[in-house]
């Protein structure tokens, strides 16, 4: 059911970004990224739609508890899930997902890694390791690689991951991503040392791909660009954004200067076509959306006062009164990622931060051609 304030989703246009990207990197297979809610575009609703229509055969989440869900929900699917951090390998109830269910462990600690060796009922799991390249956040050490690589021999490391910590930045050489990069090839060499096999590899993000980095290895991982926006500006991007974030006019009303309007003591500087749209920090659009400009009917107002948990305030020139009426729609930001760029530099946060905010009090309506 559709109502005033929705978040559409066009997954036609979530294809054509896939076949983007496999354009971008055709030696590559695609790892898509749905954690968060698929960046706020619904987890479930998108992991079932890139299995089925995309013929995705690894898909990436956070944490444990989001793949369970999507099998829970699909018990079909045909792909497996990559756990990249938070694995809850140390809880013994938890864990035995990995023996029932296609999810397979990102192992980035040693303490994960030595419950995967030492547990029997783990001895099938593959070995997909994380190495900390210079990201300094998760993933093994070069030296604690060293110390474990002649355990591994006889298992194998299915996957190699590492991830970039500053690819959304133009690459140079001998820069971070470059570094980074040097420290992924020692990784192997220490495996290919100890006669580890290693049969597949990852190290590209969003921002990597689109500066074609890195995507020669066996399978690139989008994120943010799978849904449409890009991480870096320096690069074109022929993509558009998934979603579209929608709401209504509620309520119109003229106000004199000096007049107070909402909570707290915001008074306006001068005469203003006041506008309420019915939509709030409980909706996902933070207190620091104040300020933003957002266009109605081409006419550009701007959120004026306290962002409130369930509506927020738009001020206009007093001309704009009779050309903006009650039910009109508003589109917060749409198909081209130009706008949710904007707002987002006008918030002084990232578009990420924005995408994957939106509450479930917002209704996801997926629209198909």
């Amino acid at each position: 059911m559709r109502h005033s304030s929705y978040l559409e989703v066009n997954l036609d246009l979530l294809t054509q970004n896939f076949q983007k990207i496999q354009g971008m990197a055709p030696k590559a297979k695609i790892l898509p990224m749905v954690k968060a809610e698929a960046y706020g575009h619904g987890l479930v609703p998108v992991s079932r739609f890139l299995s089925e229509e995309c013929e995705v055969k690894k898909l990436g989440c956070a944490r444990l508890s989001e793949a369970v869900r999507v099998f829970n929900e699909c018990p079909d699917l045909d792909s497996e899930f990559l756990i990249f951090s938070d694995t809850e390998l140390n809880n013994e109830e938890t864990r035995r997902a990995y023996l029932n269910l296609r999810v397979t462990p990102v192992l980035h600690k040693r303490s994960d890694l030595e419950i995967v060796l030492s547990h029997p009922d783990l001895k099938k799991i593959p070995i997909v390791l994380k190495i900390n390249t210079g990201m300094n956040r998760l993933g093994l050490s070069l030296e604690e690689l060293a110390e474990y690589a002649p355990k591994l021999r006889s298992r194998g490391v299915q996957h190699l991951i590492s991830h970039f910590a500053c690819s959304n930045y133009p690459l140079k050489p001998g820069d971070k991503t470059h570094r980074q990069t040097d420290e992924f090839l020692k990784a192997k060499k220490i495996l290919g040392d100890a006669n580890v096999e290693v049969c597949e590899t990852s190290v590209s993000n969003s921002g990597a791909i689109e500066q074609s980095f890195g995507v020669d290895e066996s399978y690139v991982r989008p994120g943010i660009l799978l849904y449409g926006v890009p991480s870096t500006t320096t690069t074109p991007w022929g993509g558009q954004q998934v979603s579209r974030l929608l709401t209504k006019v509620l309520k119109t009303f003229t106000v004199k200067k000096g007049t107070p309007v909402g909570y707290g003591i915001y008074v306006t500087g001068e005469d203003v076509f006041m506008v309420i749209i019915p939509i709030g920090y409980g909706d996902g659009l933070s207190t620091f959306t104040s300020g933003v400009e957002l266009s109605i009917n081409g006419h550009k107002g701007k959120v004026f006062g306290r962002v409130n948990m369930d509506m927020i305030y738009l001020a206009f020139d007093p001309s704009v009164e009779g050309k903006i009426k009650e039910g009109d729609e508003l589109e917060i930001w749409g198909h081209d990622y130009r706008k949710i760029l904007d707002i987002s530099a006008q918030m002084k946060t990232i578009p990420y931060q924005l995408m994957c905010g939106i509450s479930a009090r917002i209704p996801r309506i997926y629209k198909v051609k």
